[in-house]
This record gives C-alpha cells, structure tokens and sequence, in this order.
C-alpha cells in the first residue's frame, strides 16, 4: 500500500462505520520511509523520511477514527541503535510541527498522537541493567523536555504552560516532547499459572515490575504488543500444554484493573499477520475474498473481554496528579552514569525538514499528490514538499480488539489538549482496532 499514489478513504471509513479505530506506521520496511537503525544519528534520519511522513500525516489526519501514528517500532532495542536514537526524537519533533502548521494553516482541524513502541526486552549497559530500567530510561528519553519558551517540564504546569507552549513551538522547537503516547511489546506471560505480582518460579513478574517502574511516567502507556508466543505458552507445563499452544489471556483482567491507575489499554497481538505464531484466526490467505475462521485463543481472548465492567473506572486525574516529563539534562545524567557515558541529546544538531516547503494545500490525496506517468511526484507535489520520497508506505495496523479505556487516555491527555486539539471519537468507554 502506498498513501502517495492510493486513496485509502474508502477503507478507513468502512472501519469506522465497524466502529474500529486505527493505528497507522508513519515508517516503512524500505525506500525512504526507513528511519534506519544500523546508522548512527544524524545519518538515520534523511529528508527522505520527513517527506514520507508528512505525506501519510496528509491523508490519514483527515480521517477521525485514526487513532494514532507510530515514528517507530522497537528501533533502540540493542547497544549500538541506541545510537540513532536522536533520530526517533527529530522524526517526531518536526511531525508534530508539521501538524501544528496545517492545523495553523487550517488545512486539517487536529493534530495525531505519536506513539513509539519499545521492545520490552532491549539491551543497553551490560548485563546489570535489567529490562524495566531500559524501558523507564527509553520512555524518559522520548519525553524530556528543558525549561524555556514553549518547553512543558515539572517546573511549568497546568494549563497556562500548554497555551504557552503552542504560541512558542515555532521559537523553540526543542521544548515539546516528542511522542504523545509510550508503546511496550511484550511477549511475557506464558503460563496458565502466571500471577500478575509473581512469575510461576517465584520471581517478580514482568507485568508488575513494569507497571511499578513506570508509575511517574508523564505520557499514556500501552501494551503496544501483547501476547506469548504460542510455542512457548505452557510449554513447560504438561498439564496444560495442547498442541497449538492456546493462549488464556488471563492478562487482560489484570492491564484493565491493577494496571488501569498508570495503564491506559493494550493491542492483543494478533488478529493475523504476526505468523502462525501468535495469530488468533486460521485459513486465508487474507485478502478481502477468503474468510479467516477464529481460534479457540481468539474465543479464549473475547472471553476475558467479556469479564471487563466498564463502570469501574477510577476518578479523572486532578491536573497535580499528572506527571511531568523530565528534565532532558536529568536523563543525560541517567545514561552517562548507567552506560557507558553515553551521549544521546543533540537535538540542537539534527536536521529539521520541511517548514520552509509547507503551505496549504488541499488534502484530499486525489488532488494534492499526483504522480507523472514515469512514476515520479507532480509539480503539484514538488510544491508542497521540498523532496516527495516515491516510495510507499505499507500499511500495517497493529491488532484486533485494542480494548483501551477511552475515559483513562482522554483524562491522560488533557494537559495536552490545548496544544494537539485532539478531537474525541466516540462516546465509547473500550475501543476497538483491527490489524490489516
């Protein structure tokens, strides 16, 4: 699939009318919408990229049940891609300028939540740096800000600093914090004697210990990937263990009531496409024409979410209880004393695209990005964009039944309200997603 030369409304607003929200990749597996990890910054993030993006931000914004973008993808997940780490960070930076000038422009009407999902088992700083600690320190990372014009930090609160912020951005781009909304994929709980506080060998679980190390982290939380491998669910366990390896996802319950004070939802992985490994349906191929059959995992799944009251909701957050992000100097500190002396924030030295190239256009796909007949973008294009990347964007949507608490990811996100003008889209308590 490609934004630049295909209209995806028809598919988009079928979703909708399903009453299924969508989570977009606003990267893609190759030709310039890759934000390559085996480079280090600034050489991972080329012009090439921003011009992707921006292209899939014009027709995707338009479209109220898209939900999110995501900038990236389990990207610093070893020690050598921390290293393109400022990538991620510029990446979303200059989206989310991007957004706020068509909004400005009144070319679209909101701006979309960036979201980065982390891989909950990365590495970085030798072996005495446990899991949870990398994804505090990820989180931190993508979120800092310093104080200043137009910088949303713990010594700049409440409303005033938001409305501060907007009128700002432009003088001081490196203020804003750059994801809106932090991803965990987690392969974990394999048992049917998983216990939300302790592993079936007695160690603390992962769920747990994830949920206590981010209790002050200032964006929502999502399990962005949830589920066992089916190969390794009860595996070791006899007594249990069929033969295609059927997940209980007893999990659910513990994410939508233990976990729901810092949790804000999870994307169970998958409806199809994650390989025979974590699919919830058989049959196929899915391609529109072929029904795909569920699985006793997806009834074992639907059944959890059945269990799931929508009443019992906690009061919305007062605005002294919604954390602020972290100073970036305070996470530098973590990193030089933690890794190595590892040196991350050059915000001040990455390239920023595009502002000099955007004017309003009209946003609709069919009229604003045309191609010539050898496949290259229009004159229409070119004008819009200082360099259109021909390349398409693949889109992969996460997952079936993304039961996220509505009420819990709108109270999270009042303080950012003013700036993103996020509009609601529902009335409804849980939402759906479904990958395609």
């Amino acid at each position: 699939m490609d934004p630049l030369k295909v209209d995806y409304s028809e598919f988009i607003e079928g979703a909708a009318e399903l009453g299924v929200y969508i989570i977009v990749p606003l990267t893609a597996a190759s030709g310039g919408g890759v934000l390559d990890r085996t480079l280090p910054a600034p050489k991972c993030y080329k012009k090439s990229l921003f011009n992707y993006g921006a292209n899939a931000l014009t027709q995707y914004l338009k479209h109220p049940n898209v939900l999110g973008g995501v900038v990236g993808n389990e990207v610093m997940n070893d020690e050598a891609s921390w290293l393109a780490a400022p990538c991620v960070r510029s990446y979303a930076r200059n989206l989310k300028l991007f957004m706020d000038q068509l909004v400005q422009e009144k070319v679209v009407q909101r701006t979309l939540p960036l979201i980065y999902a982390a891989q909950d088992s990365s590495v970085l700083g030798g072996a005495e740096m446990d899991s949870d600690t990398i994804v505090k320190l990820t989180a931190d990372y993508l979120t800092c800000g310093e104080t200043g014009k137009g910088t949303i930090v713990a010594d700049v609160a409440g409303d005033e600093a938001m409305t501060h912020g907007m009128q700002h951005f432009s003088e001081n781009r490196f203020g804003m914090s750059p994801i809106d909304i932090f991803g965990i994929n987690i392969e974990s709980w394999c048992s049917s004697d998983q216990d939300f506080y302790y592993n079936p060998d007695g160690t603390f679980g992962s769920y747990y210990s994830l949920w206590k190390a981010l209790q002050a982290i200032s964006v929502p939380v999502i399990f962005s990937e949830m589920g066992c491998p089916h190969q390794l669910f009860d595996r070791d366990d006899p007594l249990h263990r069929n033969v295609e390896g059927t997940r209980d996802w007893s999990q659910v319950q513990y994410v939508m009531n233990e976990m729901r004070g810092t949790w804000s939802g999870f994307i169970a992985y998958t409806y199809d496409g994650g390989g025979n490994d974590f699919n919830m349906f058989t049959g196929g191929p899915w391609d529109g024409r072929n029904v795909l059959q569920p699985s006793q995992d997806f009834w074992n799944f639907k059944e959890q979410l059945d269990k799931l009251q929508n009443d019992l909701v906690p009061p919305l957050l007062q605005k002294q209880d919604i954390a602020l992000p972290r100073r970036c100097s305070a996470v530098q500190a973590d990193f030089i004393s933690c890794c190595g002396g590892l040196r991350l924030f050059n915000d001040d030295k990455m390239q920023t695209f595009g502002f000099s190239a955007i004017m309003p256009v009209d946003v609709e796909v069919n009229d604003s990005v045309q191609h010539t007949q050898d496949g290259g973008p229009s004159e229409i294009t070119k004008s819009f964009y200082t360099e259109v990347s021909s390349a398409g964007l693949v889109l992969v949507l996460f997952s079936v039944l993304y039961t996220i608490q509505k009420w819990h990811v709108s109270s999270k996100l009042s303080s950012l309200r003013e700036r993103s003008k996020l509009r609601g889209a529902g009335n409804t308590k849980y939402m759906s997603i479904e990958e395609t």
